[in-house]
């Protein structure tokens, strides 16, 4: 093949990719302006969409965990009560029981005095009576 022949080849192809070059510029300037025309703004749309959402799951969770807050002070609450009552029923038991237990050990140390001074009588009396026995 004449040398010609090759270099027309050769400068044939560099001739198409530089027509080809405005094209392909060209389609990538149009890809890029529809995608800043329809696809950018519904992405932004979105997005807002998505914080708006976010903001709102927000607010509903602090307004559940405030409820749920409420419930559980009022439930706490309510155990303190019981406990309180439980408490003063078992103090006042406590307190009756010592009451009686006191009163118990009094009856009985007046008691144990009345024997001792029964006992004393009538270990006297069985002494006078030995006594007795032992002059005769």
């Amino acid at each position: 093949m004449p040398k010609e022949l090759i270099f027309f080849r050769q400068s044939n192809k560099q001739m198409n990719i530089q027509n080809d070059i405005p094209i392909i510029v060209g389609t990538i300037a149009i890809i890029s302006g529809i995608y800043k025309l329809l696809i950018e703004p519904s992405i932004d749309a979105k997005m807002a969409n998505l914080e708006t959402k976010g903001f709102l799951v927000i607010e509903n969770s602090k307004s559940l965990l405030s409820d749920r807050i409420t419930a559980l002070d009022r439930k706490v609450d309510i155990h303190l009560e019981n406990y309180s009552n439980y408490k003063e029923a078992n103090l006042l038991h406590s307190n009756g029981l010592n009451e009686k237990i006191t009163h118990t050990w009094n009856k009985t140390k007046e008691l144990f005095v009345e024997e001792r001074a029964e006992r004393k009588e009538i270990q006297a009396l069985i002494q006078r009576q030995h006594e007795l026995k032992n002059r005769e």
